[in-house]
Order: C-alpha cells, then sequence, then structure tokens
C-alpha cells in the first residue's frame, strides 16, 4: 500500500509484479522511498482490455513496469497504451515508462519495397498521448532507434550485468576466452562486452534467408581451436541462428560455446520450441529476466539455462532517473 509521503512510486503489471517489489526492496535499502503498486488487467467477453490501477497516484512521480512481450507483443503494446492513458487521467505528475524489452524493434529500415518501419511506428505510439516523458530499455535492437523519440531513451546495457556473472566464472582468467558475434550487425555490442572481459571479439558472416532463418557464410577472426567461445547477442528468437553460429565455433573446435542474450523470447518454430531446439543443440544460455518466466520454468531448464537478474541495476537506473540532477549514464561509468 501506498505511503503519502511516497512521491515516487512503481507501477506494476501482473507478470511483473515480482521484478517490481524485488526494486522496491533495493531502493528501500539505500532510504529511497518508492512506492509500488500493482496495475490489473481485465479481459470483457469480447477481448477487449481494460486496466485498472489499484491505488491513487495523483501527482506523482510514475515508473510503469511491464512486458512488452507478455502474453504477446500485440496484447502487450495494447495494454500499455491503455495503461498510459489510464495513468495520465489519474493526474499522475509525470510517466516514464520502464519497459525492460520493447518488441518490433527488429524493422529499423526498409529492407524492401512497401515495407513498414515498425521501430519507428512503435516510438509513434508510446508518445501517443503527449504524457510520456522518458524511456527506460534494455539493449534496444539497433541504437539508432532511440533517434525515432522526441522523449529521452536510456539504453541500459545488460553487458554491465551479464559481465559480471563471467568474471565470477572465469575467476578473471580470459586467456583462452573470446566473444563472437553471431551477425555484424551486433558487432558493436558484442565488442562492448568483450572491453568488459578484456578479451577479444570476432564476427560470423551470415546471410539471413528468411525471417528467422540465416546461413553461416564466413567466420571473421582469429583461431578459436581450444577458446571458450561466448556467442553475444541482444535476443534469442526461435534459437536457429544460435545453434547455427554454435556449430560453427564447434566445427572450428572450440573447446565450449556458451550463448549469451539480454532478452529470452524463445519463439516456437516448425513445430518445435526454441528451448528444445537450443537443448538438443548442447548449447548452454545466459539470459536476464527482461523478459520474465517463473520459478517453475527456470527449475525445469536450470541445467542448460541461466537467468540473471535485473533488480539491483534497473533499481539504480529508476533512482537516477528520478533524482534532480541524477545520471543515468553513471551506471556505464560515464
Amino acid at each position: 500500500m501506498l505511503t503519502d509521503n511516497q512521491s515516487k512510486v512503481i507501477l506494476a503489471t501482473e507478470e511483473m509484479a515480482d521484478l517490481g517489489e524485488r526494486m522496491a526492496g533495493r531502493l528501500a535499502e539505500r532510504d529511497r522511498s518508492f512506492g509500488l503498486a500493482a496495475v490489473k488487467t481485465v479481459r470483457f467477453a469480447n477481448g477487449e482490455i481494460v486496466t485498472r490501477i489499484a491505488e491513487t497516484i495523483r501527482r506523482r512521480q510514475v515508473f510503469f513496469l511491464t512486458s512488452l512481450q507478455v502474453p504477446d507483443p500485440n496484447t502487450a503494446l495494447m495494454r500499455l497504451l491503455i495503461a498510459n492513458d489510464a495513468i495520465a487521467r489519474a493526474s499522475a505528475d509525470s510517466l516514464t515508462l520502464v519497459l525492460p524489452s520493447m518488441s518490433y524493434l527488429r524493422q529499423d529500415r526498409k529492407t524492401g519495397s512497401r515495407e513498414p518501419i515498425t521501430a519507428r511506428l512503435m516510438a509513434d505510439l508510446l508518445q501517443l498521448n503527449g504524457r510520456v516523458a522518458r524511456v527506460l530499455t534494455f539493449d534496444l535492437h539497433s541504437d539508432q532507434a532511440q533517434g525515432f523519440f522526441t522523449i529521452p531513451v536510456d539504453n541500459l546495457l545488460a553487458a554491465f550485468v551479464q559481465a559480471p556473472y563471467f568474471k565470477s566464472l572465469y575467476g578473471g582468467d580470459y586467456r583462452k576466452v573470446v566473444v563472437v558475434s553471431p551477425d555484424f550487425g551486433g558487432a558493436i555490442r558484442a565488442r562492448r562486452f568483450a572491453e568488459l572481459l578484456g578479451v577479444p571479439v570476432y564476427v560470423i558472416d551470415k546471410r539471413r534467408v528468411k525471417p528467422n532463418q540465416a546461413e553461416v557464410i564466413n567466420f571473421v577472426g582469429g583461431n578459436i581451436a581450444g577458446k571458450n567461445v561466448i556467442l553475444y547477442d541482444d535476443m534469442i528468437d526461435t534459437g536457429g541462428s544460435i545453434v547455427a553460429a554454435a556449430n560453427e565455433a564447434r566445427r572450428r573446435h572450440a573447446r565450449s560455446v556458451t550463448a549469451v542474450a539480454t532478452h529470452r523470447i524463445f519463439s516456437p518454430k516448425d513445430g518445435k520450441s526454441a528451448e528444445q531446439r537450443l537443448k538438443d543443440a548442447g548449447v548452454n544460455v545466459v539470459v536476464t529476466e527482461s523478459i520474465p518466466c517463473s520459478p517453475e520454468y527456470r527449475a525445469e531448464h536450470r541445467d542448460w539455462l541461466t537467468v540473471l537478474p535485473l533488480d539491483e541495476f534497473l533499481a539504480e537506473a529508476v533512482h537516477q532517473a528520478s533524482t534532480v540532477g541524477g545520471s543515468v549514464s553513471a551506471l556505464f561509468g560515464k
């Protein structure tokens, strides 16, 4: 329950309730008083959505924490737009969207005739009612997508959560570690992560045959024989590209292969789940909780899947964004 002296509040949808609670706890540990309230989603018989905010948010700084992947991108987007309207009509002082993962950003340019640019469309929709002041998210598919917005967009880097995990895993000995980007488009992202570990970065040159299907053409970099290869990308969707990259690394006699991504989309394809495809290929995967999953799901896949928490990093980002003179970029040492 919110108290009268809590001028800052985290609103969380049902699937983000656990993350929101942990974020509020992290903030409380540092004597930063943030309230936590729930956003409930109700459906009419015909499938229309209505959102209900459990408590008053009048004249409060609101940080709306929701997923744009759960239960699916289309439903999640409509829920977000409706919730934005509800928050605005509830007389909130300001509204910041906290979207650990964002949908529809893969198409940030036209690659053929008569195609949409959905990344620009998303930016327009999120700013539709003019009340959203800021967006916090993790690892945009392309950095330039920030340019589609007229409001500040803080592109948080999960590498600052992932790198400490691997530092602990390898005990500081990275002589046999190399980071590999599964394609040229993610090379800059992979380089950022590699620099945090102080290891080289290589690139796999692949050709996209059609959506969710690609083939490896060439491997650009040095010798990876006997090396621990970290395949680094922003998301894993069907798992096909990661499996192809892992097979290529093994063909080149890599000692081990681990796939690392921020966003665990894991879509089924050709009657087979991404989870089964990755497990069958013997690929160990490390992701973040940018897309929520249940404790039961984590337990079921714990032999090959590691999910890193984001509550501490995200709580600090929210604190910096809510403080006069605060700097989100300070999280990256800038």
